[in-house]
């Protein structure tokens, strides 16, 4: 599945935003976001567009995004 260009520009902008805060490479990031999902993905059925990290100086929050009931 294609990822929407609007997708793909929150998700740098949460990026840089994230990557600010905690003092850390927007690569960095990114690379952190792109090894959790790699790992979730193989036990959890997730695409990128539902599939948000958010990194602080205290805590990681995964949020799933869509979830069909």
């Amino acid at each position: 599945m294609k990822r929407s260009s609007v997708s793909i520009a929150r998700n740098r902008l949460r990026a840089l935003v994230t990557s600010d805060r905690v003092n850390c490479d927007p690569a960095a990031y990114e690379e952190i976001c792109r090894e959790l999902y790699g790992a979730l993905s193989k036990y959890m059925e997730l695409t990128e567009d539902n599939f948000q990290v958010e990194i602080n100086r205290t805590q990681v929050i995964i949020t799933f995004l869509g979830e069909e009931t």
